[in-house]
């Protein structure tokens, strides 16, 4: 694989409890069930039940006319990707792999094969084609939970995709026939060829707020994770000298993260106080976005009830829970709760 072929990604990290815990966490799930057929299908437009599994969502999703296959929903990968295990239960044969250290954290390397074309559906609607194929074998393995592919940034700006993490429904629209009708706040989308990317603004005390771009991850659990080469430009000395040292694991291993927080994160008109924050080496980088600092994940998505994605129309929706709800702004509250899981 060249050093031109990025299929991720930022927010596979993994920010490690103490080994007890780890083996408790990995060793009390089991191998789940794909999640329940489709449920209903208004007019232009398709829902279907997700998973929601150690907060990675996942969909189950029709590959040449066979159902049954399990694909991560990954905002944070700039392409589609298809598990090595797969393609070859597809018939494809393989002869020409590679192994790369430029397809996610850590430092080791991945296995990668040339780009097929297989046909993905969901209930019948055309979702993707063209796959890059990557071996996934030690993520199932980590996370317990078979994975035959992601669903990356193409098939978020084929159409409106909204995630209900409150009734576990994921809604796709038609683009052109789609017009936002709900009470949620609007975020505007930056301009990008690889992933889904908004404004926000984080601060390290009450004076100094620096606002940045981040990438939206939903491959992710984590809640905000920045690049150590920004912290001086975004004002975040102290936080970063205060932070942790730990370690995350991703695609290609283990890799070192400081583990910290800001005073706050601002999204829209929202804001969110003693944000947690992982800090990354600054030899790791979200693939071909090398100027962009960092990005969100499901530990803040998942504390809306809904996320509307408009990515032909460069916007996102956020609704939160009613007011009767606990609150829950941006995930779990208390720094010292924040060890998250992800890949």
């Amino acid at each position: 694989m060249t050093s031109a072929f990025f299929v991720k990604l930022l927010a596979a990290t993994l920010c490690v409890l103490p080994q007890p815990a780890i083996s408790a966490i990995a060793g009390g799930n089991s191998a789940p069930t794909a999640p329940a057929a489709i449920t209903w299908r208004p007019a232009g437009a398709v829902t279907v039940p997700f998973e929601y599994f150690q907060s990675h969502i996942y969909v189950t999703v029709q590959l040449d006319g066979k159902p049954g296959y399990l694909f991560l929903l990954d905002s944070g990968a700039n392409r589609n990707v298809l598990n090595l295990r797969t393609a070859r239960k597809l018939g494809f044969r393989l002869p020409h792999l590679s192994q790369s250290s430029d397809a996610g954290f850590g430092a080791g390397r991945i296995y990668v094969g040339p780009q097929v074309n297989v046909d993905a559906e969901i209930d019948s609607v055309p979702v993707a084609r063209s796959f890059a194929v990557m071996d996934l074998n030690r993520f199932e393995q980590h996370f317990h939970h078979p994975t035959d592919g992601l669903l990356g940034y193409p098939f978020f700006r084929r159409f409106v995709v909204r995630v209900d993490f409150q009734t576990r429904l994921l809604t796709l629209y038609p683009p052109k026939k789609y017009r936002y009708r709900g009470s949620g706040m609007s975020v505007p989308l930056r301009t990008s060829k690889n992933f889904v990317e908004i404004p926000v603004t984080v601060a390290s005390g009450r004076y100094f707020r620096s606002e940045v771009d981040v990438a939206v991850d939903t491959g992710s659990n984590v809640t905000l994770v920045l690049f150590e080469r920004f912290v001086h430009r975004m004002g975040l000395e102290d936080s970063y000298q205060r932070s942790d040292s730990g370690k995350a694991y991703g695609l290609n291993g283990y890799y070192s993260v400081k583990i910290g927080s800001i005073d706050s994160l601002q999204i829209g008109d929202m804001e969110t106080r003693n944000t947690p924050v992982e800090y990354l080496e600054d030899r790791e980088q979200i693939g071909p976005e090398k100027n962009l600092p960092g990005a969100i994940g499901n530990g803040i998505l998942h504390s809306f009830r809904t996320i509307v994605f408009d990515v032909p129309k460069r916007r996102m929706f956020l609704e939160m829970n009613p007011p009767s709800s606990p609150p829950r702004l941006f995930g779990p509250q208390g720094h010292e709760t924040f060890y998250f899981q992800d890949y």
